[in-house]
């Protein structure tokens, strides 16, 4: 057996949860703390499939990418581990063979204990070789809704007939399926709350589940819309669709993607009206790094933070639209045309009320996008001072670099 099997040798009592993982989510990391609380195994297996006889007529995922997705997600805790043991093999994975296999290696006291749910324990009986697999290893069954009843009957039946050793955790029911997942990100909707982080950044970098062709698309476009809506005060929300009309038109006069440009409108201030607290354990949870004026004026943040909340809650993976809503509250020294699109559409949108340097800028928005720039920034760097605020140092890069190109 391979060296990197040599932890498994001392283990005692092994528990294992095998399933697809396409991909990983929080029900599957819920089930591994209760089998940990109540059983006390030494180790939490995670091992995803290879060839599963269960889902021979199903799409599923390349294994290198859900064992990665698993990898990921589970590396913070010391208990639970992962293996490619299924996943190496040719051919079907049979439960029988998975346990053969690890039974090997555990020491010849070692306890073993596979990990299904209550949906699932009622075809133990139609697995290959079953009767050996119950004579070898135990179960922990997790609950699912729907299946009490049926789930504690079987479990009865498996061990007055086999001898079976089962055990039903008393962990609550989470509602969470991976094809549940899957249609979600398809459809550009949030599931930041249903998976690990990992695995769901692993997803996105790896295009899976639909992420990179339709992204952008249209339809995607209205769902994420319909979404902001519902996060953001009436007021905020108009002032969005503003910034998105503003972009673009002004993108389509600049030649800028003006499909980039409506998606990073809209999502430019999808943290605006998070508290300060918030915004402050969002900067520290993402590892934001705060500088003096942004502690003073954590309100900056809502910027850094709706980049991240686009990556995370809605897929979006392209870094020009990641760093023009970053941006779009201070600029920067090297600004792209995409970055002085959405930054000048935020100070023209058609739903501010009119001032005399907006009044300026809405003049040279489509003649001169730098000009109108360099009126807005120095407008709000003016006002910061008149309110003894301090001026971040990306908005005084941001003036330097507009001065320097004209």
């Amino acid at each position: 057996m391979p060296s990197h099997y040599e932890y498994l040798e001392t283990c005692r009592k092994l528990a294992v949860l095998g399933g697809t993982f396409d991909p990983i989510h929080n029900g599957h990391i819920s089930a591994a703390w209760a089998v940990l609380h109540e059983l006390k195994p030494q180790k939490v297996l995670f091992l995803p499939t290879g060839m599963s006889p269960h889902k021979e007529d199903k799409l599923v995922s390349p294994a290198s990418d859900r064992f990665q997705m698993v990898v990921r997600s589970i590396a913070g805790f010391p208990c639970f581990d992962t293996s490619r043991l299924e996943i190496s093999k040719p051919g079907m994975s049979y439960t029988i063979d998975t346990a053969r296999a690890l039974k090997k290696i555990l020491p010849p006291d070692g306890e073993l204990i596979f990990v299904v749910g209550g949906d699932t324990i009622g075809e133990i009986p139609t697995w290959r070789d079953y009767t050996e697999l119950l004579s070898i290893a135990g179960f922990a069954v997790v609950p699912r809704q729907g299946f009490d009843r049926a789930m504690k009957d079987i479990a009865d039946d498996l061990r007055s007939r086999y001898g079976a050793n089962i055990h039903v955790l008393n962990s609550p029911v989470v509602n969470v399926s991976s094809s549940e997942i899957r249609l979600k990100i398809k459809s550009g909707l949030p599931v930041s709350d249903l998976m690990p982080q990992e695995a769901l950044g692993y997803a996105h970098t790896a295009g899976l589940y639909g992420v990179g062709s339709a992204a952008l698309s249209a339809v995607r476009f209205k769902q994420v819309s319909d979404i902001i809506k519902e996060r953001l005060s009436t007021k905020r929300f108009v002032h969005t669709l503003g910034t998105v009309e503003a972009s673009e038109k002004l993108a389509a006069t600049y030649g800028a993607d003006v499909n980039k440009a409506r998606w990073a409108a809209l999502l430019h201030d999808c943290a605006k009206e998070y508290s300060s607290y918030k915004k402050h354990a969002l900067c520290d949870l993402w590892a934001i790094t705060l500088d003096d004026v942004l502690l003073e004026s954590i309100d900056i943040t809502h910027s850094l933070l709706g980049a991240e909340i686009a990556k995370r809650d809605f897929h979006i993976n392209d870094e020009e639209i990641l760093q023009a809503i970053r941006y779009h509250t201070t600029g920067h020294k090297h600004m792209s045309l995409l970055d002085k699109v959405v930054m000048l559409a935020d100070y023209i949108e058609p739903y501010r009320v009119d001032y005399e340097p907006l009044n300026e800028m809405r003049r040279l928005a489509h003649l001169d996008i730098d000009k109108a720039l360099i009126v807005g920034i120095k407008s709000t760097n003016r006002e910061l001072k008149e309110s003894g605020r301090s001026i971040h140092r990306w908005s005084k890069d941001a003036l330097k670099g507009l001065k320097e190109m004209k």
